[in-house]
Formats: C-alpha cells, sequence, structure tokens
C-alpha cells in the first residue's frame, strides 16, 4: 500500500465533500475521525465545510478550547500514486474528555468503497507516528464489540485488547500501545 496522510487545509472542500457524499450514499449517519467527540457533533450534522473547518482548526491549535474539550487534530489519509482520499483519522490530544478513557486517542474512517483492502492497518500506522509526535505514550484506542473488521486491524497493530467496557449498552474493546 502507499498512503500518506497530512492536515486537513481549507482549500481540501472537493475532495472531503466526495468523501463524505460517499458515506451519505452507503446510508452511514457518521464519521469517525473528524473530531466529533470533542466537538460533540459529527460532520454530517454541521454539514459545511467551511465551518466545520474552522471549528477543527481551533481544536487543532488548542485554541478557544471549551470546557470539557481536548486539543484533537484532524489528518487526510491519501493514495500517493493519485491523491485520491482514502480515509481520515483524528488524534485526541489527551484523554480528558468525556469517556475519554474508553474511546481513546484515536478516531478512524475509511471510505466505503475502500474497505476491506488492507488500508486500515496502514492507517494505524501512520497514526501512531503522528501521534509520536504529540508526545502521545501509551496511545489508547478502542472498537465496538460487533465491529469484527476494526478488532482484527486493531488486534495485529496494537496486539490483545486490555479490557471490554460498556458504555451506553454497548461493549467496546480497548486497546493500549505504548509507543
Amino acid at each position: 500500500m502507499d498512503l500518506y496522510c497530512r492536515n486537513v487545509e481549507i482549500f481540501d472542500k472537493k475532495i472531503f465533500d466526495a468523501f463524505v457524499l460517499e458515506h451519505k450514499k452507503n446510508n452511514e449517519k457518521y464519521l469517525a475521525g473528524d473530531c466529533s467527540l470533542i466537538l460533540n457533533k459529527s460532520y454530517m450534522q454541521i454539514n459545511d465545510f467551511y465551518k466545520w473547518y474552522r471549528l477543527v482548526s481551533n481544536l487543532d491549535s488548542e485554541e478557544k478550547l471549551k470546557k470539557n474539550q481536548v486539543g484533537c487534530t484532524t489528518f487526510l489519509v491519501l493514495r500517493k500514486s493519485d491523491d485520491y482520499l482514502i480515509g481520515i483519522f483524528d488524534i485526541r490530544h489527551s484523554l480528558n474528555y468525556k469517556n475519554g478513557k474508553i474511546f481513546g486517542h484515536l478516531g478512524v474512517d475509511i471510505r466505503p468503497s475502500e474497505r476491506n483492502k488492507g488500508y486500515y492497518k496502514e492507517i494505524l500506522h501512520l497514526a501512531i507516528d503522528k501521534a509520536k509526535e504529540f508526545s502521545i505514550n501509551p496511545l489508547v484506542i478502542s472498537c465496538e464489540y460487533d465491529n469484527i473488521v476494526s478488532y482484527k486491524g486493531l488486534k495485529s497493530v496494537f496486539g490483545d485488547y486490555e479490557k471490554m467496557v460498556l458504555v451506553n449498552n454497548t461493549y467496546y474493546y480497548i486497546f493500549k500501545k505504548y509507543l
């Protein structure tokens, strides 16, 4: 695989809107990796790239953080050969947000048409490299108990899960990796 990541930029509206449209056509109501856990609303609820960009830029620079917010940075994951947007991930700079010790530092989303092609593990490795730049250690991530694809990818990169926790009638596997 041949992926790279970079921060989301104000000029990314066109590629991001296409990414979101594919999720909507797949009847998905939320994105992961869009800083929604910190903003308390998904990009799908905001539905305006420029408004969302301003919000995540403030989180990234940790300017104007509101109560119970932590810094959060969104990255686009693109294929090197054609700069096609494959996925996104966010890094929450700390776990000091509601259920942070359960939901962790990372959120990852892959374009529906690009799933099951082996990109998830590569994206996790990119995210680990970025987490090191933020001096995050250990790195925590979770997935819902019935998300078998994420579970397998996380297990292959992070090892065995540390624990399983129930939140709002859903069980989550929590993985931790020392960097």
